[in-house]
């Protein structure tokens, strides 16, 4: 081999060395933090199982990197199992290897309805490129923007490309809107607002609770739900917001919500902290109405083999889709359920 070649190659090696350095360094102070909030809670883990969750990752997963999120798994569950997926691990190897360059498509809201071809979606008027178009795709004067978003709407949402985790995320009165300058905020799509079920407003009140379903889609074969969870606000919340919000993992069976939520500090609470509702005994509304969506839009975009699904219950029943979020992710921390 030339020493040219040989240069080139081991340049690259250490370009992916970095990237998977730069990857997994968030993952790991997220998973640090998780294991500090369980060890407060009494769920240290023992000699044994730091040594198990290290040699899965390193013998099966192919890197001790993957190691921490196994961990917080194990802690959460006082015992080690084979076959957990850690955060870092489904984003760094599965995702791309089944979802490809696809993945990122969904970062960019302002595609979402033209890729996706649905009306579940509350797309009201697009800004692109300095450009105003409706949700036709068709160009409109900025004009009759205003009318378009607020003669049926008391307030609005634009959803900026890249905005994920709630952030990006503005609500508009009419007031609002004709003060807001629109040249500062990027390419972006607005939204009408979800007025969500009842049973969804006991749970997550003032923010829109996140029905997270993961459909997988296997070449050849119709998509399948196979994870469902649901991401409550805490009182005061307009948005819901990764950082502090509580996850109820859902049975994909029917719907029901597990006994138990967590925190964002792995607490675990069997009634909303703040309107009291209990978490057993309850279930989404319309599950089956909102899987099958999500099932039979995934099937439009065959591209794409794992997609998690944001998706609401209104005051009427309806399912509908407030993102395909992300082509790569469900809700981290589900998979330990």
């Amino acid at each position: 081999m030339k020493i040219t070649q040989f240069l080139k190659n081991e340049f690259r090696k250490s370009r992916i060395r970095r990237w998977k350095k730069l990857y997994d360094k968030p993952h790991h102070s997220k998973a640090q933090k998780a294991i500090t909030d369980l060890e407060s809670q009494g769920k240290a883990l023992s000699v044994g199982q730091l040594k198990a969750c290290d040699d899965y990752a390193g013998e099966v997963l192919g890197s001790r990197e993957f190691s921490p999120w196994l961990q917080v798994y194990t802690a959460f569950q006082g015992e080690f199992k084979e076959g957990w997926i850690p955060d870092n691990y489904l984003g760094r190897i599965v995702c791309p290897a089944i979802n490809g360059d696809f993945r990122r498509l969904s970062d960019r809201k302002t595609l979402s309805k033209r890729i996706l071809q649905t009306e579940a979606l509350p797309d009201l008027v697009y800004f692109i490129r300095g450009s105003w178009s409706n949700r036709q795709g068709l160009p409109i004067p900025f004009s009759e923007v205003r009318a378009l978003c607020f003669d049926q709407n008391p307030i609005v949402f634009l959803k900026k490309d890249f905005s994920l985790q709630g952030n990006g995320v503005i609500k508009l009165t009419p007031e609002g809107f004709d003060q807001y300058d629109f040249r500062q905020a990027g390419d972006f799509v607005i939204q009408s607002p979800i007025f969500q079920h009842p049973l969804l407003e006991e749970f997550s009140p003032g923010a829109v609770a996140t029905i997270r379903i993961t459909t997988v889609k296997p070449p050849g074969e119709s998509a399948k739900n196979k994870l469902t969870g649901l991401r409550i606000g805490r009182k005061g919340m307009e948005y819901i917001y990764t950082r502090d919000c509580i996850r109820v993992p859902i049975r994909i069976e029917d719907g029901s919500f597990f006994d138990i939520a967590t925190t964002t500090a792995w607490e675990i609470l069997e009634k909303h902290p703040d309107t009291g509702a209990i978490f057993s005994g309850k279930a989404i509304p319309n599950f089956q109405e909102a899987v099958a969506l999500c099932e039979q839009t995934h099937d439009r975009l065959p591209h794409v083999q794992l997609i998690g699904w944001d998706v609401s219950i209104n005051q009427e029943g309806k399912a509908q889709l407030i993102d395909p979020r992300q082509f790569y992710s469900p809700f981290p921390r589900q998979i330990e359920f």
